[in-house]
């Protein structure tokens, strides 16, 4: 059977570095017209949910000012900067950045919790 490559098919990644999280070009399309971000740790089930917001979300007095996390986008990648978020992270699942200086996931879209999601079991 003939399968032609698709750049959506591409997996999403998501690199946890000391002082930001890295998404890669493939989680792009979710983060386009996102403004700020919150970051959710389930740590029952060690997964990591990223929650976008446009302006007018974020700017809606909805959620506390300090848990909306600023977003760079570039053409290639997008970026959260804050080590206080990777410290937490780090914390929340017992890790430690490899000699790489680096962790890096597999992640996915979750349509029913409008989410980018990646699960610490999945290390590479």
């Amino acid at each position: 059977m003939l399968k032609f490559y698709d750049a959506d098919d591409t997996k999403g990644s998501v690199s946890v570095y000391e002082s930001h999280i890295t998404f890669n070009k493939s989680m792009l399309n979710y983060l386009k017209d996102a403004y700020r971000v919150r970051i959710g740790i389930d740590s029952e089930d060690f997964k990591v949910y990223i929650f976008m917001y446009d302006k007018d979300q974020a700017l809606s007095g909805e959620f506390k000012e300090t848990s909306l996390l600023k977003l760079s986008i570039s053409k290639t990648y997008a970026r959260v900067s804050s080590r206080a978020v990777v410290n937490y992270f780090l914390e929340t699942f017992n890790l430690k950045l490899p000699e790489s200086g680096f962790l890096k996931y597999e992640a996915l879209y979750d349509e029913l919790k409008k989410a980018i999601v990646f699960s610490v079991g999945g290390v590479k």
